[in-house]
């Protein structure tokens, strides 16, 4: 017998959750057969808005759901008879002046801006009605969020035409073609709410964008399986459709019944302009012929910029707002080595382990290159829901553990920050190099921001902010985690923990809540130099350094071994041995989850993880 459920999604059911600092509040809907491509395809997908990190076309997002302020009106009442009074003119605009990075040192503060800014700037440049009709007539978009000094950035890229060669049929090759992109951008004054300035003009000055989707290689298994369905022959027929990826799944474990590699995902997708549904994707058990699930959304994001048009519509600016060019500082494609403020950082992009740095600071070692993000996981998640904690499927329940090389591109930017500076990686699962994605043609819900920051004073903070979008608008899954691998740039050290006041030595591998030890230093032992985990994870482990479970071969193979051989580590009590951590080489796991079950916007809020080091007696 066929199990078989077909899921059309249907508009978002938003909660809401209290939030300060850094505290979680978002609802993440995600698109959990991403990990496919993770296999060998690479994605695309029209019709998704999506955000970005702190801003432009080189950038991923931010995301927020305060309620934006409105926008002040200077009225003068009169009461009794009318008087020839003038009403009074309102204040001039403050000038945009220099745009400066908001330091992440203060990392509640930070979050609290990454959290609640977004929506507010973007209300107020989409209640333009040039703005507005940019998003309204689009094929997609997405919106970018930077955050400056008393001043929140958004650009909105939005193309308006897109074209299929060769859709319809499943073929080796695909030419896929965004035409009149457009692009706008907006400066608003953090205190008043206020719009200080627009930019209209076109994504890289006119460009079409295109993408070459080559299946030649493809394990086509459970895209033709897929096509024998008779769900998907109903919503496919009549559109020109593109094959996007079709593989064995390396990535989730959707039960003990069906652990990691042992499912199928196929997608597929057109433009969004063909119909109520705007893509299909199945579960495919290739073993035994069979397809699982069906999937077939309305729409990509579960919060899209259209959305909040219909908030703004009307409420547009009471006063004239210059249009002038909008110029955003850092530089995009750092050199490899960046040496700013006593730090010489090198960075490098990983085939699965994001982005690894190697640092040292007055000369002196303080990150080994085993530095990095060996994977992200998902607890317990639903691959789909017909309402917030109501599964489609009692079948497909996984984990999703997701290595950031694959999900590029990478490393994009250096900035400026009072006295420091800041690198900047951004990844979107499926795609190792897809800029398509900067104009929302991405599947969304797998999107992190990383970014380090280097200060003069030997403080050192690493942040993972996690706009997205989604996939099926009801789906979520209650907790996500982010892993950060740190190699002291010790050859040996000691390990001590901030305990009721007074540091003690460990002498063995251990794990530490941060509720109880809310800090831990790795002590060099052949100097006075010393690194402070000032602000660690929730949950942080002390290890001997063990190379076969940190350094696997950046390769296919050396992806399915991390994945398949050794997934016993996806719980990370795992990784304990008893080892003596006494004048070892050592290396430090710290991680941190967020309760992603609840929340209002995916389009416009984000949650962010941070974590403070430091570099002592250097």
């Amino acid at each position: 017998m066929e199990r078989y459920r077909a899921t059309d999604s249907t508009a978002p059911t938003t909660d809401l959750l209290s939030m300060t600092g850094s505290s979680d509040r978002r609802r993440y809907d995600r698109r959990d057969f991403l990990r496919a491509a993770l296999a060998g395809a690479t994605l695309s997908l029209a019709g998704c808005s999506q955000d970005s990190p702190e801003g432009g076309s080189a950038t991923s997002a931010e995301t927020q759901t305060a309620t934006a302020t409105p926008t002040p009106t200077t009225t003068e009442s009169t009461t009794e008879e009318p008087t020839e009074e003038p009403t009074e003119e309102p204040e001039g605009l403050p000038p945009v002046g220099e745009l400066r990075y908001v330091s992440p040192r203060d990392l509640g503060a930070y979050g609290d801006l990454v959290e609640k800014r977004k929506l507010v700037a973007l209300r107020q440049i989409l209640s333009v009605p040039e703005a507005a009709s940019t998003v309204r007539k689009a094929v997609s978009s997405s919106a970018y969020h930077r955050i400056f000094e008393g001043r929140d950035f958004v650009e909105i890229l939005a193309p308006h035409e897109m074209t299929v060669e060769n859709g319809g049929s499943l073929e080796e090759r695909y030419t896929i073609t965004y035409d009149d992109i457009r692009r706008v951008r907006g400066v608003i004054d953090r205190e008043s709410d206020r719009l200080l300035q627009l930019d209209f003009g076109q994504w890289r000055e006119g460009e079409s964008h295109t993408i070459e989707e080559e299946h030649d290689t493809t394990d086509v298994e459970a895209a033709k399986l897929s096509l024998e369905h008779p769900r998907v022959q109903e919503v496919l027929a009549k559109k020109d459709w593109y094959l996007d990826f079709s593989a064995r799944d390396l990535v989730s474990a959707f039960s003990e019944e069906y652990p990691l590699y042992s499912l199928s995902s196929a997608g597929f997708n057109w433009n969004d302009r063909e119909g109520e549904i705007v893509s299909l994707v199945t579960i495919v058990d290739t073993d035994e012929e069979e397809v699982m699930e069906v999937f077939t959304p309305t729409r990509n994001s579960p919060d899209p910029l259209t959305e909040v048009l219909g908030s703004v519509e009307g409420q547009a600016p009471d006063y004239e707002v210059p249009r002038e060019s909008i110029s955003i500082p850092g530089s995009f494609d750092p050199p490899e080595t960046v040496s700013r403020n006593d730090w010489e950082v090198r960075w490098e992009d990983t085939l699965h382990d994001g982005y690894r740095i190697e640092a040292s600071y007055k000369g002196k070692p303080v990150f080994g290159q085993a530095t990095k993000i060996p994977w992200m996981l998902s607890d317990y998640e639903p691959f789909g829901m017909e309402a917030p904690g109501v599964p489609a499927s009692e079948v497909l329940n996984f984990h999703f553990w997701d290595p950031l090389g694959v999900t590029g591109p990478g490393v994009l930017e250096a900035h400026d920050l009072e006295n420091g500076f800041r690198i900047r990686g951004t990844f979107h699962t499926g795609s190792e190099d897809r800029w398509e994605w900067r104009f929302g043609q991405n599947y969304g819900p797998y999107r992190y921001i990383v970014d380090w920051s280097f200060f003069a004073d030997g403080t050192c903070v690493l942040t993972s902010r996690h706009p997205t979008t989604g996939y099926r608008v009801t789906n979520g899954y209650p907790r996500y985690t982010f892993h950060v691998g740190i190699e002291p740039g010790f050859d040996r050290a000691g390990v001590s923990a901030y305990r009721n006041g007074s540091w003690r030595a460990v002498s063995e591998e251990a794990g530490f809540d941060r509720s109880k030890v809310p800090k831990l230093r790795v002590e060099n032992a052949d100097g006075p130099e010393r690194i402070v985990f000032e602000y660690p994870g929730e949950r942080t482990y002390a290890l001997a350094y063990n190379e076969e479970l940190i350094e696997y071969d950046q390769s296919a193979a050396g992806l399915e071994e991390e994945m398949i051989e050794d997934q016993r580590y996806l719980d990370p009590e795992n990784y304990l041995q008893e080892a003596s951590i006494e004048n070892e080489k050592l290396y430090l796991r710290t991680l941190s989850s967020r309760d992603t079950g609840e929340g209002l916007h995916a389009t416009t809020e984000p949650f962010i993880f941070g974590f403070k080091l430091r570099a002592e007696n250097y």
